[in-house]
């Protein structure tokens, strides 16, 4: 299974337009699933402010979001966004992951996940920082070794925290 799966940075503009899209549906079925947190912005997800956000922060020098394509074979199946601040203190902040609906429940976001933590272990984060939207997204990350923290983001939702340093 893992031969056929892999994580593709963007590359061209053509593949941006294909993860609006992809991004576009995720947030439609976000939209309807969040159950953690405050209520939720649909609009600004859609809008061009967001948008410009988002390339303005992938475009930056310092600390730039990246966005991975999964793909199995040559099909564009998810996609994953992070930021690591290297300036800070080594925190990757997951911003957003999807597996698409019909290839959930086969193990590939597990397995696409581990590959993109090894990927940012290796560039050298230190930890990695996500809210989760819902139930089962809080489950799936717990699964994967995230820890519930005390903390809060500004839409009242609880920072998972797992760290990347081996520990003895």
């Amino acid at each position: 299974m893992s031969n056929n799966l892999e994580l593709s940075i963007l590359k061209n503009k053509s593949e941006l337009l294909e993860f609006w899209t992809l991004f576009d549906k995720y947030i439609d079925e976000l939209s309807v699933a969040v159950s953690l947190g405050d209520e939720f912005d649909l609009e600004y997800f859609y809008s061009d402010e967001y948008r410009d956000t988002i390339e303005n922060l992938r475009t930056r020098e310092i600390n730039p979001l990246k966005i991975f394509l999964v793909k199995k074979k040559e099909t564009i199946i998810g996609f994953l966004m992070y930021v690591t601040y290297f300036d800070e203190d080594g925190k990757c902040f997951l911003m957003e992951y999807n597996i698409e609906p019909n290839y959930r429940g086969k193990g590939y976001g597990k397995l696409i996940y581990f590959k993109a933590e090894q990927y940012i272990k290796e560039e050298g984060a230190l930890y990695i920082e996500l809210t989760p939207t819902n139930d089962k997204n809080e489950r799936f990350w717990s699964s994967g070794g995230f820890m519930k923290t005390m903390d809060v983001d500004e839409d009242n939702k609880y920072y998972y925290r797992k760290s990347l340093i081996e520990q003895f």
